[in-house]
């Protein structure tokens, strides 16, 4: 099988669901390219290069993609499209929630024409599939993974003795998300002397935290994908706070799989991915409320031994995730396509 992946950046999404499962592929013995754009005959549309079986378009959402899909479609190619979240339902606060409400938004309907045009869509989880499984009924659901051949994600975290580094990693799009967890860190290090509070990449985020004296917090600058682990490497409590909303619900639980491969336990709202990441108690916790952000911090900020073993339980998890795991059920997805156009081809020749 022959795939080209055509992602859409590779600071975050384009690795996950581009690259990692592709070097996955490629290890099942398939051919697989990557690129950022596609080079095409000006009168048709199509990609000077048509050696492919399958090509994948990540987030794509113009007008030229959409014609290429269609020639490509002509041509026997398979189509798939590839999107990572619920952009109907990106909340107000978010900065691109501009470009993707209201029911006139042209990125929003070029993203619906693709995904209907296409011979699947691929999503990250169950409640994504559900939602856009009525623009395409071959919309399927296939998990995120990381990729443990990456020497990014083989960083040493530092043991340490004379204080607990509480953290959070993402973008300033996370900003009311992370609001419901401030006034419990602001208790818990006005109580424990000891604790750090990390903000990695947003800035806007770290501003919330005025509350919380100065030597009790740390700003981590953003860096490249490549040096995002070592980043995360200075936690040793993860948090992924987030609002009760339809954009959340269908979000993956990519940011507790990240810190869970560096054995860092995990605390994250009780979304549907969440629930079937954490085991209670064992690998993180659930935090429905204030009560329970501070209740559960408290107790791992106490217990050393407590986020010891729940460090090895997550990073025990995380490796029944890695891409090796995961890539048979993307294999399993194109290889099914790839056959039924194949068949449908063969009949329509039978038949004309």
């Amino acid at each position: 099988m022959r795939i080209l992946f055509l992602y859409a950046n590779l600071q975050g999404s384009g690795h996950y669901r581009c690259i990692y499962p592709g070097r996955a592929l490629e290890r099942l013995g398939h051919r697989v390219h990557f690129t950022d754009h596609l080079e095409t005959w000006s009168e048709s549309s199509l990609p000077l290069d048509l050696e492919h079986d399958i090509y994948v378009f990540q987030l794509s959402q113009d007008e030229g993609t959409l014609r290429c899909m269609r020639a490509l479609g002509e041509a026997g190619k398979v189509r798939v499209y590839e999107i990572d979240d619920y952009y109907h339902a990106v909340p107000y606060y978010n900065p691109a929630s501009s470009s993707f409400r209201g029911k006139s938004s042209a990125k929003l309907e070029m993203m619906e024409e693709c995904m209907r045009e296409a011979d699947a869509v691929t999503v990250t989880t169950p409640e994504l599939a559900e939602r856009y499984s009525r623009f395409n009924a071959m919309t399927f659901p296939l998990p995120n993974c990381l990729d443990p051949r990456d020497a990014s994600w083989r960083v040493t975290r530092e043991k340490r003795e004379d204080r607990v580094v509480v953290g959070w990693a993402g973008s300033p799009t996370h900003l009311e998300d992370f609001r419901l967890v401030v006034g419990s860190l602001e208790r818990l290090c006005r109580k424990y002397p000891q604790v750090r509070v990390a903000i990695g990449g947003a800035a806007e985020v770290f501003h919330l935290l005025q509350g919380i004296p100065e030597e009790q917090k740390m700003f981590l600058p953003s860096v490249g994908f490549r040096d995002y682990p070592a980043l995360l490497a200075n936690f040793d409590i993860g948090l992924v706070p987030l609002v009760e909303n339809e954009f959340n619900r269908c979000k993956s639980d990519l940011k507790g799989l990240e810190y869970s491969r560096l054995g860092i336990p995990v605390l994250a709202s009780p979304t549907p991915s969440y629930r079937r990441l954490i085991e209670e108690g064992v690998n993180g916790f659930l935090c429905a409320g204030a009560r329970d952000w501070l209740g559960k911090l408290t107790y791992l900020v106490e217990d050393g031994e407590a986020r010891r073993v729940m460090g090895l339980a997550a990073k025990e998890l995380a490796a029944s995730k890695m891409v090796e795991e995961v890539a048979p059920l993307w294999e399993g997805i194109y290889l099914s396509l790839v056959a039924m156009k194949r068949l449908a081809s063969s009949l329509a020749a039978r038949r004309n």
